[in-house]
């Protein structure tokens, strides 16, 4: 099934225009069939009723049953110096379920906040794009980058995946019941023995994701990953 986001809703349809009255076109959604659309946290089933040369009208059907994650996420992820590789971090993160990624400045990652700061909308975008594919209905959030020194630890467990010194294996960790996680993690070639130590003090435990060094993107999706299905019932 498509998913689309609505502009506006009135009663019960729902009016697609501009980007998404192109997508809708592209995908050939002809009068009739039945597509998905993204509206205040919750997912409908509609029909196309009506297709404009501005805009398509959808009738609401039914609001369709949608899966909260079970423990809110938070990223910390030091930004590759390969933007690109940034953008299939938000990605993906958006698919897992992770509730908001924190672009992180540190001393291997990408440096230029102002170029991180003008990357936002581009980064929202491809959440938006990811939601659609995962039937996602609400938006992960993309943080202003800050440094490691602007960092706290505020979840209910706060973890530094570090695959380059000593660590807690992920599956020893007490995570079933837990409502908030933060989880921190490096560039390529990871932090510097002085970050790790600062991490450490901010109340961040090192884990180590086995059995090999990972590459940032990798450690990002596989840990988030992990977590996000060990939480809960």
């Amino acid at each position: 099934m498509h998913i689309f986001f609505p502009a506006k809703r009135i009663g019960n349809f729902f009016i697609i225009q501009d980007e998404e009255l192109k997508h809708l076109r592209v995908k050939r959604i002809e009068k009739g069939e039945r597509v998905g659309v993204i509206w205040e946290g919750s997912i409908y089933l509609c029909e196309l009723e009506e297709e404009k040369k501005k805009e398509a009208r959808l009738r609401l059907l039914e609001r369709l049953e949608s899966k909260e994650p079970p423990v809110r996420i938070t990223l910390f992820q030091a930004v590759p110096v390969e933007l690109r590789t940034f953008e299939v971090i938000v990605q993906k993160s958006t698919e897992i379920g992770v509730s908001s990624v924190v672009p992180l400045i540190t001393e291997r990652s990408f440096q230029k906040k102002e170029v991180l700061l003008k990357k936002r909308e581009r980064w929202k975008k491809i959440v938006r794009e990811a939601m659609k594919q995962a039937r996602r209905p609400f938006p992960m959030e993309i943080k202003e980058p800050i440094t490691l020194d602007q960092m706290e630890a505020k979840a209910g467990l706060n973890i530094l995946l570090d695959n380059f010194s000593e660590g807690k294996r992920i599956r020893d960790l007490d995570i079933s019941s837990l409502n908030t996680v933060s989880v921190v993690v490096g560039p390529e070639g990871g932090f510097s023995k002085k970050e790790v130590e600062k991490i450490k003090k901010i109340g961040f435990i090192p884990v180590r994701l086995e059995p090999y060094v990972l590459r940032s993107e990798t450690a990002a999706i596989l840990g988030a990953g992990i977590i996000m299905n060990l939480v809960g019932p």
